[in-house]
Parts: structure tokens; sequence; C-alpha cells
């Protein structure tokens, strides 16, 4: 099991885990399995795992919209398509495919975040642990129309893969996976960059050190 996604249900008042499971032998399963907790930091129920629909199921995120609708997002398809489920109220099943996108484009690691004028994705081909040029889309709303995928960031996404995005006093950031590689996966870690929307396309910008300060993210290159 990888790709630990944990989201809050209000209406249940429990903390619901989503992750991508394989059965630890080999790479067939390509499912998502679910756990419950009244904390975040608690011993979560296990409550099984499946295929959306008889779909694969591997590189995943969760989104949970204003309304408090939340979406699963995966690759399908032998990470032919990226899936878009909502989910039932309850986030403990899929309750429509409302998406398949960009089908046959081999997208991963989806990252999703709503900003001041649509809704944002990121995402990576499928190149193993080696990092490639990252492409971002947008859209309305969730279940609207997506744009076709714009390059973002150089040719590997400097030498990342996206993993979630985040809003802070305002500024976007992009948490991205900097994989080991050769020198093996507990080398890997984290890269922070800006994401900024520059003559109506959005870019990400390098930055050597992000401080958090009280109420505002500042850089420096």
């Amino acid at each position: 099991m990888f790709q630990v996604l944990v989201i809050y249900n209000k209406q249940t008042k429990k903390f619901v885990l989503w992750i991508h499971f394989e059965n630890g032998k080999d790479y067939r399963d390509a499912a998502c399995a679910i756990a419950t907790c009244d904390t975040p930091d608690g011993d979560f129920t296990y409550h099984g795992h499946f295929n959306p629909y008889g779909f694969m199921s591997r590189d995943c995120t969760l989104f949970v919209d204003e309304d408090e609708t939340a979406y699963f997002i995966s690759a399908a398809r032998d990470n032919a398509d990226l899936h878009v489920y909502r989910l039932s109220e309850d986030y403990l099943n899929i309750d429509a495919l409302v998406h398949r996108l960009w089908q046959g484009e081999y997208r991963e690691a989806p990252a999703v975040i709503k900003t001041e004028d649509d809704y944002l994705m990121l995402s990576s081909f499928c190149t193993g642990w080696a990092p490639n040029q990252g492409k971002f889309a947008v859209a309305k709303a969730m279940e609207d129309k997506w744009s076709a995928l714009y390059e973002i960031g150089d040719e590997t996404t400097f030498g990342s893969q996206p993993a979630f995005l985040l809003n802070v006093h305002g500024q976007l950031l992009y948490f991205g996976d900097r994989w080991g590689g050769d020198e093996g996966y507990l080398k890997s870690g984290y890269v922070v960059y800006p994401l900024v929307k520059e003559a109506g396309k959005w870019q990400l910008k390098q930055a050597k050190e992000v401080i958090f300060n009280k109420d505002q993210v500042t850089f420096r290159n």
C-alpha cells in the first residue's frame, strides 16, 4: 500500500483514508483501499479494497470541493487514462465516474486545487522513478470540461513529480516528490515551489528556499 490520502467528513465526523492497494507480490491488483478513524493519528479501521467499477486504480489523489463534495482521481487502464470519480456523501464509496481524462496520454501523480479563477490539476507522464515534463489543465468546475494539457516547469519538472498543491496565505505552492531513483527509495524527499499565473497561464517557479512567515510565504533563489 502507498499514496496515503486522508480527508475529513463533516457529516460522519470521520477521517477517511484512501490508498493505492497492491498485494505485495506483484503490481497487478491496481486497486484502492479505504479506512476510517475518529482522529487523524489514531488506529484506522480497514474497510477493504476494490477496483472502481472494475477499472484499475493506481496513482491517485483526493479533492474536497467547497460544498464538501469529494472526488477520487486515479490512473486507470494501465495508466493510459485518468479517471475522476465523485464519492458518496460519507466518502466511503464511489458515487459516479464523472470523467475519463486525456485517454491514452498516460498521466499519473495527479494533484488538484481550486484557485480564484479555476480548478487546476497537475500530473506527470509515466516514466517510473525518473522525473519528466509535468503538465497542467484547468476547468471551471470539477465536473465541467477540462482543458487540454499544457507544459509546466522544465523537462523534468525541476527534478520532481507532483505530490499535492496547497494554498498558504494566498500563495499557491507545489509540493513535489523527488524520488531517490538509483540511490534508493529512502533517499527520496520533497521539493516546494511557487505556482504563479502569468499572462493567463500557470507557471512553476524554482526557488532554493521557502520561508513560511506568520502571514505570508516568501522565496529565495
